[in-house]
């Protein structure tokens, strides 16, 4: 009776301490948020995916009324950044920054990585769509696409192109280029998509795959061609780059999503207000002025819902799996 007794005892505790933690995650999740937000970006400073991060920084705090520390946490492809983003605190104050590179094929490209990101991190919304560029240094023998592929077909060997580390968006453009155009141009990867880039300037390198964004202020410094814009229009923005539909590619398709997370577990009335703060702030006039300014296209309403989000990711994830694996890239 005495045991018995003290396992009743004993449940009861339990279901007090439970009964506890539960009503102290629920207020949390009520008085949300209640300090700052940390921004994991998993490249360097002054690249493209950085660019956007810091105008949603500036617009979600507006939002949240909590300042958002941006951190950039830079290396292979992403996957520093997001081991660090996975190893986070699940309480909906660590938020990632993440794309196409760095969510859809990293884990095509790097071995035993520490996350999974769909069974590990839970979307919020995909945030700003970035047509690509196809940049080549102001020497570059070559002043449109077609004439591009013709000469890297024959000097591809003798070639290189920078990216930001195997994975990032700029390497997926490369992979894609060869695919697409029959070519073996190999890549020379940097910490970040702002190093590639200066050295295409500096003409230490023949190209990269650059935001729209980014190649506004490469192509009007003159040390930079825009070949062409990877997508069935022209942009605002580089209204004298032709896009690939002008050329003899015209399924040469290449724009670079990008979208936040948290963490899995994260309690779901936190991700609803991150959520709505999100869609809120992809209304505000000076950040759409910013938009158009860099190229930028907000994404459709499905893909701003928590929902939609995750399916963009599970697709996209399955489609570089299987382009990765076509043009023999492994993991390593």
């Amino acid at each position: 009776m005495h045991a018995k007794k003290q396992f009743n005892a004993r449940i009861a505790r339990l279901a007090f301490s439970t009964l506890g933690l539960t009503l102290s995650l629920a207020a949390q999740a009520d008085s949300y948020p209640e300090k700052p937000l940390t921004l994991i970006v998993p490249y360097t400073a002054g690249g493209a995916t950085d660019v956007l991060a810091r105008m949603l920084a500036k617009g979600l705090s507006q939002e949240l009324k909590q300042p958002i520390v941006v951190e950039n946490v830079p290396g292979a492809g992403g996957s520093i950044g997001q081991t660090r983003f996975s190893r986070a605190a699940a309480d909906g104050y660590t938020v990632l920054m993440g794309n196409v590179g760095t969510l859809a094929a990293n884990g095509s490209v790097y071995k035993n990585l520490p996350y999974d990101v769909l069974k590990d991190f839970t979307p919020l919304a995909s945030v700003g769509d970035a047509p690509q560029v196809l940049s080549v240094r102001a020497n570059f023998p070559a002043s449109n696409l077609d004439e591009f592929a013709a000469y890297a077909k024959v000097h591809g060997a003798k070639m290189n192109f920078g990216d930001a580390g195997v994975g990032s968006g700029a390497f997926l453009g490369g992979v894609l280029l060869n695919a697409t155009l029959g070519t073996n141009v190999p890549p020379v990867h940097y910490r970040g998509a702002a190093q590639a880039t200066s050295d295409v300037m500096a003409g230490q390198i023949d190209y990269t795959v650059e935001s729209s964004s980014t190649a506004v202020s490469s192509i009007a410094s003159g040390k930079i061609k825009g070949l062409v814009v990877l997508s069935a229009q022209r942009v605002g923005v580089l209204p004298n780059v032709p896009a690939v539909s002008e050329t003899s590619y015209k399924s040469l398709n290449y724009t670079i999503w990008n979208m936040l997370l948290v963490r899995k577990g994260v309690p779901k009335t936190m991700v609803n207000t991150l959520n709505d703060a999100i869609n809120k702030t992809l209304t505000q006039p000076d950040l759409l002025d910013r938009y158009k300014q860099m190229g930028l296209a907000v994404p459709s309403a499905n893909q701003r819902t928590t929902q939609g989000a995750q399916k963009l990711l599970a697709e996209e994830v399955t489609r570089w799996q299987k382009l990765l694996s076509e043009a023999g890239v492994t993991p390593e």
